[in-house]
């Protein structure tokens, strides 16, 4: 791989000059025996330049940017580089108000609970704190506060903002940028700052941000610090692919993240998944889940046999009850075995609980279908006294990329089922906040099967079972 420095990034706003002053240089000296003393470790030295330069001073001391963008590849420290700006803004300003936002509560707490942990542990920061709760916030005896706030509008509207943090600004609405931007009031030394990897065409806040950055027309109080890699696409190569991962990744480029190890890992994930986590490059919304070749190299080989043990069986039907397919499921060791056991055409719910009756005579370990299609077949299933699983949408969503990880590590064998071979590589994979999930509306084609396999699977991962009679 050729030599790429982790700073600067490959996109950024220039210092106004090589040598300013930051908020940062200032603090940088009490911030790193603080992170030692809490963490057992230093903010490196990409994340420290970072923060220098997000905290850039103008010549009369000023704070240069009033609203700043920093987007780089995941596992980067973007949870400390946001905990290290809301604890400098407060210890720098007496009654500084901090809110942290991001698409989940839980996401905006990692920040906060980063930064009470980097407090919490250090007797002189402690010190400079009366209240520290996991509830109310953080608050200084001298009148600052950081607090969570949700996701929605009403929650900032009158707030008066010293630092708005927003994390993975790729799933927020553009409003709840504007009602932080508007929070500061137009004072002095208040910003906002945005940490996030890319998007897809669906993040309008995003590229709006973005469109910013690449326009210059917000000027010189606009900041932005953008690795990335050169184009949107995984290199077949291990050397180019390496390059590429650490022009999207300071942690990479530092020698901070074992490259060798990464690619390792980027080689098994979807390829949208790469480029947009990995390479930090936007995507398209929605993509095709499995390529055929994929799907034929996982087929069963000639003489082995579907294996013993108690199978889950999976059903799903089309939106428009013309067909529904029903999946026999069972893990063997690491590897999962699938095949198709039903197909049905102009299924009604009377016909699809026949067959599972029927299908009880081999002792399943229990029966999984979409509970927003077929929730009533689960409950007359339960009933008759047998295990079912109804998924929800996040079962799908898992349910979705486990599929896909067993194919491409060579973990699922099919039967060759031709429904299947018609369906799977026509299925879409539809974005979902920083996951996916196989999409019937985007499918060109009915993918009954192709769900009624990934529910299986999954029921078949998170299933415990002892192997008991063959089934076939």
């Amino acid at each position: 791989m050729r030599q790429v420095e982790a700073w600067p990034p490959p996109r950024f706003s220039a210092p106004l000059s090589a040598d300013h002053d930051s908020l940062w240089r200032r603090y940088e000296p009490v911030f790193q025996i603080a992170w030692r003393q809490a963490m057992g470790y230093t903010l490196d030295s990409a994340q420290c330049a970072l923060l220098h330069a997000v905290t850039e001073l103008r010549s009369d001391g000023r704070l240069r940017y009033r609203q700043v963008l920093v987007s780089m590849a995941r596992q980067n420290g973007k949870t400390e580089i946001a905990a290290a700006l809301g604890l400098l803004v407060m210890l720098w300003k007496a009654t500084a108000f901090v809110v942290g936002i991001a698409s989940s509560r839980e996401q905006a707490s990692l920040v906060y609970d980063r930064t009470m942990q980097v407090i919490r542990q250090n007797p002189a920061l402690a010190g400079r704190f009366s209240r520290l709760t996991d509830t109310r916030g953080i608050r200084s005896k001298t009148g600052g506060r950081y607090e969570i706030k949700p996701a929605k509008s009403a929650a900032l509207q009158g707030l008066p903002i010293d630092l708005g943090l927003v994390d993975e600004v790729h799933l927020l609405p553009q409003n709840l940028w504007t009602d932080l931007v508007n929070g500061t009031g137009g004072r002095d030394d208040c910003f906002v700052v945005g940490i996030t990897t890319a998007g897809d065409e669906d993040s309008q806040l995003l590229k709006h941000l973005y469109g910013l950055a690449e326009s210059g027309e917000a000027g010189d109080s606009f900041g932005w610090f953008i690795w990335e890699a050169p184009e949107a696409r995984v290199p077949e190569d291990d050397e180019t692919l390496a390059r590429y991962l650490a022009l999207a990744s300071p942690a990479v480029a530092s020698g901070r993240r074992d490259v060798a190890t990464l690619i390792a890992d980027v080689r098994t994930m979807p390829e949208p998944d790469v480029v947009r986590y990995q390479l930090n490059r936007f995507v398209s919304a929605s993509a095709a889940f499995i390529s055929a070749d994929k799907w034929l190299a996982a087929r069963r080989p000639a003489g082995v046999s579907f294996p013993e043990g108690r199978p889950v069986f999976a059903v799903d039907r089309t939106p428009d009850w013309g067909y529904a397919t029903v999946t026999a499921n069972v893990k063997a060791g690491e590897v999962t075995h699938t095949e198709v056991v039903a197909s049905v055409v102009n299924p009604t719910m009377e016909r699809l609980l026949d067959v599972c009756v029927r299908l009880a005579r081999h002792s399943p370990a229990s029966y999984v279908m979409d509970g927003y299609g077929l929730r009533d077949l689960g409950v007359e299933l339960r009933k008759r006294g047998l295990e079912v699983r109804i998924a929800t949408q996040a079962d799908v969503i898992n349910a979705s990329s486990l599929l896909y990880a067993k194919v491409v590590r060579q973990q699922l064998q099919h039967g060759g089922d031709e429904v299947l071979s018609v369906q799977m590589p026509r299925t879409v994979r539809k974005n979902v906040g920083d996951a996916f999930r196989i999409s019937k509306k985007d499918s060109s084609v009915e993918i009954d099967a192709v769900m009624a396999t990934a529910l299986g699977v999954y029921g078949a991962e998170v299933t415990s079972d002892t192997p008991t009679v063959q089934i076939f």
